[in-house]
């Protein structure tokens, strides 16, 4: 197997799947002096090390490389715990060293992975090739040290996975649950994963209500906002309303083809209940979902330092320039097949786009010059319903 990238996540996996797995695990590392650390590590015979609350763990890769060619040719199996944008360049390099069915996974996902994958895929004559992607990070996880210490702080109850085609889901869950030591729940499609994707509503959300009209106050260290405990009335009341219009969106999806199963795509607050459902001390009302959340406790908004006393809002946190180009822009295309108005979601887009520096939004429609560097089904020749039902 080969797992794609050296960030929080790849190390943590590295000693979790050790643990349960006996075959080769190697590493591609092509930025930077990343492989070098690690090969360093395999040279001197030590080990990565995952403290996971008392328990250590331990683990090295058996073989590492800056170069495709090296360390994808003989995997069965491929992991990418990447961020979104990092995933089509990726997979470009991989592309011609595949075995002609292996699977390939992103950890997350996000929104439009699989329209990515598959006409990369495709370009490459690798067809036979099975993706599958989570819907979410399994482990919040910290490297203390690069390619020597890494922080397990907490693993999610479940995670959801879908693959394409579909028929492997099943399969392929099992095995990912024993390799990964987690529950892995099955989802019905792919395109659950982009719908389903709440970190689309959350991390734009909040940060737009947080902010919005104020995107030049300075905080001082101790007035840096709580982020999620930080909700208000009125920032619920934008994630209700953006979590409100993606279920009409996949209503709308099911009334033009009954035979597919959107039922994981669940409102906000029933998602917080499921994921954190003993971590909530109040589950009356979304606001308090989140201020009640112990999973959340203490976490403040992403900022950037401007002098030895001041911070302003970092508005190039992947809480927005992840979120919403492989995540709301994502849902305002489907959406814009559907012919399903998505007024919320727009004004957020809007917002954030100023921030971040970016267009994707213009005269209403996804037409702004850097939509061709989102993963809009649109930009992959996939231009209308039937076909995105089919992932």
């Amino acid at each position: 197997m080969t797992i794609c990238g050296g960030g929080n996540a790849a190390h943590a996996m590295i000693p979790i799947i050790r643990n349960h797995f006996s075959g080769k695990i190697n590493l591609f590392l092509p930025y930077g002096n990343e492989a070098n650390h690690f090969q360093k590590l395999i040279d001197e015979k030590r080990f990565l090390t995952a403290t996971i609350r008392d328990k250590k763990i331990y683990g090295r890769p058996d073989k590492v490389s800056k170069f495709a060619k090296d360390v994808c040719r003989e995997a069965d199996l491929i992991l990418m715990p990447l961020p979104a944008f990092a995933h089509e360049s990726t997979l470009l390099q991989i592309a011609s060293f595949l075995k002609e069915e292996v699977i390939i996974g992103a950890i997350p996902a996000r929104s439009g992975f699989e329209y990515a994958a598959l006409k990369i895929l495709k370009d490459n004559k690798k067809e036979k090739v099975k993706i599958f992607g989570m819907q979410t990070l399994p482990w919040a996880c910290r490297v203390k040290e690069y390619a020597s210490k890494v922080d397990i702080l907490g693993k999610k109850r479940s995670v959801g996975i879908a693959a394409f085609p579909h028929k492997t889901t099943f399969e392929l869950a099992l095995f990912l649950t024993h390799l990964l030591d987690l529950k892995i729940e099955t989802l019905p499609n792919m395109l659950t994963l982009s719908l389903a994707n709440v970190g689309q509503i959350i991390h734009p959300g909040i940060m737009y209500g947080l902010f919005k009209g104020k995107e030049e106050l300075r905080y001082r260290k101790e007035e840096i906002p709580l982020f999620y405990q930080g909700v208000t009335k009125e920032i619920s009341e934008t994630l209700k309303m953006m979590s409100d219009e993606i279920l009409a969106l996949t209503k709308e999806i099911k009334n033009i083809d009954k035979s597919i199963n959107l039922n994981h795509v669940l409102s906000l607050k029933d998602w917080l209940l499921y994921s954190y459902k003993d971590s909530i001390e109040d589950k009356s009302t979304l606001q308090s979902c989140f201020v009640t959340n112990r999973a959340y406790q203490g976490l403040r908004a992403p900022m950037k330092k401007i002098n030895d006393d001041h911070f302003l809002p970092d508005f190039q946190a992947r809480y927005l320039t992840e979120d919403v180009p492989y995540g709301l822009v994502v849902t305002k295309a489907i959406a814009q097949l559907a012919k399903v108005d998505m007024p919320v979601i727009n004004e957020v887009i809007l917002t954030i786009s100023k921030w971040i520096g970016k267009e994707y939004i213009k005269r209403d429609h996804l037409e702004g010059k850097d939509i061709k560097d989102t993963r809009i089904p649109q930009n992959y020749g996939v231009n209308n319903l039937e076909e995105i039902t089919v992932y």
